[in-house]
């Protein structure tokens, strides 16, 4: 797979670590129960299907190229990536993940506000001819999938150490573990991922009376249950781990950029490169104390 290049790697995490972060820090306030309001909850049971996409990273950061380029759009890259040389693979990564995909995603992540602009969109989606609508159907649900997904994975990260990419392929390979924290997460693995639900069904079955009081456990837990002392800078972390960059990065660089994100040195405790040495350390006993690895 190709990496994203190290100037769009890092521009990628400066512009979404602080969104991340927010977000984490309401799920807190919220007591850590993801609450999807009633048009997003419909439209999530509608992409269900997503969990689907934790079998495989690589198959997250597909759905958010059909999202991006639609399908005639994909078939054009796959015609011509055999031609790519490594040059043209770079710049088509940094076009994405630079001004072109930031322009892209503003327009796509601009949901409506009220019911009168959702409205208006369903009135504007009908109106469009067969084969657009089709394709504008097709883009949403793909898109979706990415959102939730992405979301999710990142839930995962913050409450166990390790994404639901990591834990639900351990979960497939018998780990019930792994199965119990993914389904903590991500309630709709029990509903719409084919091992998930075969495997309640089998405790069931067989009485594994363990299993299922542990299953219960963490049905009612909340979604985000973590003991993270520096969210925000082990976002970043995850971030950059997750565009194959943490362990790339020498440490002056990884601390100018909490500088440029605006991460509080003292808060996080990252006053200089010898303290961000020691947080890296800390974020890695976090994953290893989960039960997990990233790689």
């Amino acid at each position: 797979m190709f990496r994203l290049p190290k100037k769009s790697a890092l521009d990628f995490a400066q512009k979404w670590t602080p969104l991340l972060a927010e977000a984490f820090h309401f799920l807190q306030i919220a007591g850590g129960r993801v609450k999807v309001a009633s048009r997003y909850a419909s439209i999530r049971q509608n992409v269900a299907g997503y969990v689907l996409l934790y079998d495989d990273e690589r198959k997250l950061g597909m759905t958010t190229l059909y999202a991006v380029l639609g399908e005639e759009g994909i078939k054009e890259l796959n015609h011509q990536a055999a031609l790519f040389s490594a040059q043209e693979a770079a710049e088509f990564l940094e076009g994405i993940a630079g001004e072109e995909g930031e322009n892209f995603l503003g327009e796509v992540l601009d949901f409506p506000d009220t019911e009168e602009e959702w409205e208006e969109q369903e009135r504007l989606f009908q109106a469009l001819p067969a084969a657009e609508k089709e394709a504008a159907a097709k883009r949403s649900q793909w898109l979706f999938s990415c959102i939730f997904g992405q979301l999710f994975n990142i839930l995962a990260l913050m409450t166990h150490g390790a994404k639901l990419t990591v834990l639900v392929p351990q979960a497939l390979q018998g780990d019930d573990d792994a199965f119990l924290k993914a389904v903590q997460v991500d309630r709709l693995l029990l509903t719409h991922h084919p091992y998930f639900i075969q495997r309640k069904q089998q405790a069931q079955d067989n009485g594994e009376a363990k299993f299922l009081h542990a299953l219960a456990y963490r049905e009612n837990n909340p979604n985000l249950k973590g003991k993270i002392r520096y969210p925000a800078l082990f976002m970043l972390f995850g971030v950059l781990e997750a565009v194959q960059w943490l362990n790339d990065l020498r440490h002056e660089e990884i601390l100018d950029l909490c500088d440029e994100i605006g991460l509080d040195r003292f808060q996080n405790r990252i006053e200089d490169v010898t303290y961000l040495t020691k947080r890296l350390e800390d974020y890695r006993r976090f994953q290893k104390s989960s039960g997990m690895s990233m790689h």
